[in-house]
């Protein structure tokens, strides 16, 4: 029969049995690598490949060894000189020494390839709401800064585009309020087919002549200054009349 000291020692031993055997257990669950199996549909491979790893191997479901090998090739083969952007994928792919491991490689390249076009797709999507919900607060930002006629001074230099036609109550009002600024103004008449039609509109507009005479004001055809002006203000739908300041690198839009 045991005594207490012996049954003392043989459950301290199982014990430290057990605890090296769970130790074992747990290292070897640390160091478990990857295996690969095809994923069986899109949602199973979307959930794959957007899992975040602790090792470079992992997210490319190659194991700990072939890692090592793609990092051996990349810098000791042919492709270590050659320009390129081959993933490790298809480095491994091009010396797998069988047609299964070449196809075992394409097959994760191609799930790769799916799901980064799924989330560049959806964040592509993403980003363009954002973008037309910032890009609208900006535009009206940019409106309450606009500065007016009130605000433009007589050293200020102006570019006028205006539809051509006979000058309306609508456009003599705008021309004269552009004129009482005492600015240089050139102006560019849309539409019009020769320097007698602009001469007309003019006329009709109460231009003087006298300031057309020393090029306080000029005239001119617009011949797609207008569109040159408003794309480089990144305008996505301009309307004539649009009254723009020149300033140091560009134009600024004038509200009328």
């Amino acid at each position: 029969m045991m005594n207490l000291t012996s049954i003392t020692s043989s459950v301290l031993l199982f014990l430290a049995l057990i605890g090296t055997a769970n130790s074992q257990d747990y290292q070897a669950s640390d160091n478990r690598d990857v295996v690969f199996t095809p994923a069986t549909n899109t949602d199973d491979l979307i959930a794959r490949y957007s899992e975040v790893h602790a090792k470079p191997n992992e997210y490319w479901q190659l194991t700990s060894e072939e890692w090592e090998r793609y990092q051996l090739l990349k810098t000791k083969s042919p492709w270590s000189e050659w320009a390129n952007d081959a993933s490790p994928l298809a480095i491994l792919g091009h010396y797998a020494p069988s047609v299964e491991e070449r196809r075992r490689y394409a097959r994760i390249a191609a799930e790769i390839d799916t799901w980064r076009q799924y989330r560049v797709t959806e964040f592509q999507t993403l980003y363009d709401k954002e973008r037309k919900i910032v890009h609208a607060r900006y535009v009206e930002w940019m409106e309450q800064r606009k500065p007016t006629l009130a605000t433009i001074k007589p050293y200020d230099k102006l570019r006028l585009f205006i539809q051509f036609g006979a000058c309306d109550a609508h456009c003599r009002s705008l021309m004269g309020r552009v004129l009482k600024t005492q600015a240089k103004v050139d102006i560019y008449i849309s539409g019009a087919k020769s320097d007698e039609d602009i001469f007309r509109w003019a006329e009709s507009a109460g231009i003087p002549v006298e300031r057309v005479r020393t090029k306080e004001i000029t005239l001119n055809h617009d011949n797609g200054v207008f569109h040159l002006v408003t794309s480089g203000l990144g305008i996505p739908a301009p309307k004539l009349p649009g009254l723009f300041r020149q300033i140091a690198g560009g134009d600024q839009v004038v509200a009328i």
